[in-house]
């Protein structure tokens, strides 16, 4: 993903940049100037911003400069001269036509990128080092020069060798390349590949799955699962559009294949019945049910009006404790027991008033029964029933809660999320006009729903599971090493060790660990500076975000990131309005943000959204000075004072 241009300078008091020392070495070849000189023919030699102390081959002219080659570094900096004095007014070419001659260097396009990027940036380098850099740009497109040429100043300025891999990797993050695409290419030539072991292939290929798999997707995921079975159990839906929602119910295993409308309440009174709390979720309270059991006695539900309201699991534990309690013989009355799972149904206030209405009749009828019939009762099925849709509103209000509490997805078994994944492609194929409706409340109920906090949350599952960073993890003693093997990117590596790999997986699975090295190796951090760069694949309601976030900040004395200044750009291919880059800069807490788009309605639609921005940033101890809606050439195309921006009003438009 190539953007066009963006303007690289900050507005208002900078984060200092990191800078990067220059390391000589022998064989290097580099542009100086000759700034002073010294007895026994030792000079300071000016290379870019940088002067050094340097013993000369031969007597020089202080003020000319030359293409100098270090001879040696030890026991002092030994220069040679490779071509010059340099004259000003000879051309660039001639003087590029010099050194390659002087070098022995191919005469080609190429080099001549290659010297002229490498002289204008002031960085030293070797012949070795040109030869492996020119072979690389030969591979490479046209169009895509000015990012081989940056991709190449990095490797040699981190001191790694010029591969293939190393170039790659670099080259895509200077691309801001998303990772969808390859991910998607990987898993096919994994899927149609016979030769793999089936074990590995099953690995990766979960792996593969689970990656995307955010916050932001499997609440999303959540959400459609409770609108479903929402719509399934509306008595005022027509039978026509509940039918077709419960064939992809069925059709992705979330309900029993004899599931009909007819049986749906029994199907869903065994599902109450059948559910036990997942393992690590137990600290849900669900109190006990008063009743008298043959030879024991049960501590009493103590509830009181000041107590919290009971989760969908609480409400399903205690119904399930009362139809325990009533299967018993001899158990007696229970109306005490339904009178206070009742009372729970009535103080909570989640549930819908209709809900509550109509559990809470149902519950009256089943207090006068003997509790020998209240386990076959027909009514006893309508009460699970109701229970299933109270425990779906709660997962659509609330799709992304991330708790201990209890959602519709846990109910219905629904394999880790593998079912629901089914059935939000399912539904997103389909052309009825009950899956379109789906979506669009699912939609909606996610715009609602999704804050920072989510975001954060999915960015994090996404960045842990494909194991990005996983080399770093090693280093702790406490890393669950079993844990990190079953990552997609140790998974890879291991791969590309295995000799028998054919060699278009091996291709595959080498683009997909070089697109990972690439954010990384971009990454700085020297000391109180530091430069953080992230390639994400997210997904929201079937549609695919490839986002590159790159984050600069400083840190405080105590080496924690100082949250009053920060630069982060956010790298976008949406599917809407494609390439999005969005550029917010924080200086004291103030924040300004500035989006580059070419699709002029950003405009009109980041205006009716500002006041939201302002109170969510206000909330965090932020204040929002302004937000500006740019093009990628506007910067250079307009005068500033055609360029739009949106200020609140309140504000201060912070610019220096």
């Amino acid at each position: 993903m190539t953007y066009p241009s963006i303007p690289q300078h900050i507005t208002g008091q900078t984060v200092a940049a990191p800078q990067t020392s220059v390391s000589l070495r022998e064989g290097q070849m580099f542009h100086g100037q000759i700034k002073k000189l010294y007895p026994g023919q030792m000079a300071e030699v000016q290379i870019g911003n940088q002067k050094l102390m340097a013993k000369l081959e031969v007597p020089m002219k202080a003020g000319d400069a030359y293409y100098f080659q270090v001879k040696s570094t030890d026991p002092e900096l030994q220069l040679k001269i490779v071509s010059g004095p340099v004259q000003a007014s000879e051309g660039q070419t001639k003087q590029l036509s010099s050194l390659m001659d002087s070098m022995k260097l191919p005469n080609t396009q190429e080099m001549q990128d290659l010297l002229k990027h490498f002289m204008t940036n002031r960085i030293p380098v070797s012949r070795e080092n040109l030869l492996a850099a020119e072979n690389l740009l030969k591979s490479i497109p046209a169009e895509l020069r000015t990012e081989a040429l940056n991709a190449i100043q990095k490797v040699i300025e981190l001191k790694l060798p010029l591969t293939q891999m190393n170039f790659n990797s670099l080259l895509t993050a200077e691309k801001k390349d998303g990772l969808h695409s390859i991910l998607a290419s990987l898993k096919t030539v994994i899927t149609e590949d016979v030769s793999m072991d089936p074990k590995v292939k099953m690995t990766i290929l979960e792996s593969l799955e689970s990656g995307h798999r955010g916050s932001l997707t499997a609440g999303t995921e959540k959400a459609l699962l409770a609108n479903a079975v929402l719509k399934l159990l509306d008595n005022t839906g027509l039978r026509e559009e509940k039918f077709h929602v419960l064939q992809m119910l069925k059709q992705v295993g979330i309900l029993p294949p004899q599931t009909s409308l007819a049986n749906l309440q029994s199907v869903l009174h065994s599902a109450v019945l059948e559910f036990e709390m997942p393992e690590g979720e137990q600290s849900v309270r669900h109190p006990p049910v008063v009743s008298q059991v043959a030879n024991s006695s049960v501590v009493p539900m103590q509830f009181s009006k000041t107590d919290t309201p009971q989760s969908a699991a609480s409400l399903l534990n205690s119904w399930q404790s009362i139809l325990k309690v009533a299967s018993q013989t001899g158990s007696g009355e229970i109306s005490q027991s339904i009178n206070q799972l009742k009372s729970t149904i009535q103080n909570d206030p989640v549930l819908q008033q209709f809900v509550k209405v109509q559990l809470t009749t149902i519950l009256d009828e089943l207090a006068k029964m003997p509790s020998s019939e209240l386990r076959s009762s027909g009514l006893s099925e309508q009460v699970s029933q109701g229970l299933v849709k109270v425990v779906a509103e709660q997962s659509q209000a609330n799709p992304f809660r991330n708790d201990a509490s209890f959602d519709l997805s846990k109910l219905l078994q629904t394999d880790g999320g593998v079912k629901m994944s089914a059935l939000f492609r399912v539904i997103e194929q389909s052309s009825l006009p009950v899956s379109r409706e789906l979506l669009q409340v699912t939609q909606t109920t996610v715009g609602q729903t999704v804050d920072g906090q989510v975001m954060k949350d999915t960015m994090q599952t996404i960045f842990q599971s494909l194991g990005i960073n996983y080399e770093a993890g090693l280093l702790n003693r406490n890393t669950d090493a079993a844990r990190t093997s079953e990552l997609l990117k140790p998974q890879l590596v291991a791969l590309l060790q295995d000799n028998s790999v054919s060699p278009t997986v091996r291709e595959a699975a080498e683009a997909v660990v070089a697109r990972m090295n690439g954010p990384i190796m971009q990454s700085v951090d020297t000391g109180m500076n530091q430069q953080v760069i992230m390639q994400l694949p997210i997904e929201m309601l079937g549609k695919r975000i490839d986002a590159t976030v790159e984050w600069n900040g400083r840190l405080k004395d105590d080496g924690k990131i100082d949250p009053d200044f920060a630069r982060i750009m956010f790298y976008l291919d949406l599917e809407s309005i494609r390439k999005t880059v969005i550029d917010m800069q924080v200086q004291n807490r103030v924040v300004t943000v500035t989006v580059y788009n070419e699709d002029d309605r950003l405009k009109v639609i980041g205006a009716a959204l500002q006041g939201k921005l302002k109170e969510g940033l206000e909330s965090v101890d932020y204040r929002l000075s302004g937000i500006s809606f740019k093009n990628f050439e506007e910067e250079k195309q307009l005068p500033s004072a055609k360029r739009e921006i949106i200020h609140d009003q309140q504000g201060v438009d912070f610019r220096i």
